[in-house]
């Protein structure tokens, strides 16, 4: 059990907190690209790690993150006009662009060049594996963006989705790694051919397996030896279960950091699954999940049917 200011310490993920400050220096998801779907399409309101933002996508596609008010009478940007490349304030006309420029000022005399003083909070933005990406760290420390494996194939091979999750977005990320928890949570108290139900709409995909015996391994034990191997980029995570031979069953996990895990391995040619997890505030967060098959395009069926939720 942590001690009651180490699980401050990880939770919170507010500006100016130690891990909001560590997040701040990765690139983060806030939105799927299908939220901003067209050009001058409506803008989206966001919070992440607590701060108030603004995402439209302009007249030439650049999609842009600023904050969500107007300095001047403090009106939501939201209300706005979302054109010609920037984002016209409902109240007085100050229209901004997507790096938070005020580019004109209807309200102020030409000759005094007012609006050239002013500009907005405004982050760096790309678009990788469909999500919407935003850096909120120092611009001299910016990143690469993650090598997804998953963002480096073909969009056929992908299909990306979110959920929203009420609980702080280290109590999700320890639940996508935790494989103990399956045994309980995921597997029913009844029948076997419920087992076999269950887990298949919560893990394998329902289209290629049942694999009997692996769900057999994890109802009959119910405690795993848990094996960490760390690594460059984060954790491997095994939980190992008695077969009721000489042989053990490992599920392996992967937590990349800060925020990215990949569900225990699929057998091969299966579907893979993984999660982004990004703080709301510091009692919710965001899960960004993917499926990807690194040798093929997915289905649609595949599509409809990829679990929400992989543990």
């Amino acid at each position: 059990m942590l001690r009651a200011e180490d699980n401050k310490f990880l939770t919170e993920a507010g500006s100016g907190t130690g891990m909001g400050e560590l997040l701040r220096r990765f690139w983060i998801p806030v939105l799927l690209s299908e939220e901003l779907p067209e050009l001058d399409s409506d803008p989206k309101k966001i919070v992440v790690m607590g701060e108030e933002l603004l995402a439209f996508r302009d007249s030439r596609g650049v999609v842009g993150v600023i904050d969500q008010y107007c300095p001047h009478r403090g009106a939501n940007l939201w209300l706005g006009r979302n054109e010609e490349c920037g984002i016209r304030c409902v109240y007085h006309g100050w229209k901004f662009d997507t790096d938070g420029r005020c580019v004109d000022m209807p309200t102020s005399y030409p000759d005094l060049n007012a609006k050239d003083l002013i500009r907005i909070k405004s982050y760096p933005v790309r678009e990788w594996g469909e999500m919407i990406w935003a850096y909120m760290g120092p611009a001299d420390q910016m990143p690469e963006l993650p090598a997804l494996e998953m963002a480096l194939l073909p969009a056929s091979h992908r299909f990306v989705t979110k959920k929203w999750q009420d609980c702080n977005w280290v109590q999700a990320v320890e639940g996508s790694i935790d494989t103990a928890h399956f045994t309980f949570a995921h597997l029913s108290f009844e029948k076997e051919e419920n087992e076999i139900l269950d887990i298949k709409k919560h893990f394998v995909n329902p289209l290629t397996r049942v694999a009997t015996d692996h769900m057999r391994w994890i109802a009959e034990d119910p405690r795993p030896v848990i094996k960490i191997n760390p690594h460059e980029a984060g954790l491997t995570v095994a939980g190992g279960r008695l077969t009721g031979s000489d042989n053990i069953y490992w599920r392996i996990a992967q937590f990349l950091m800060p925020f990215h895990s990949y569900a225990p391995s699929s057998m091969p040619g299966e579907n893979m699954f993984g999660q982004t997890f990004v703080p709301v505030t510091d009692t919710n967060c965001w899960i960004y999940t993917y499926a990807w098959n690194p040798h093929r395009p997915l289905t649609d069926a595949e599509r409809e049917a990829t679990p929400t939720a992989m543990a």
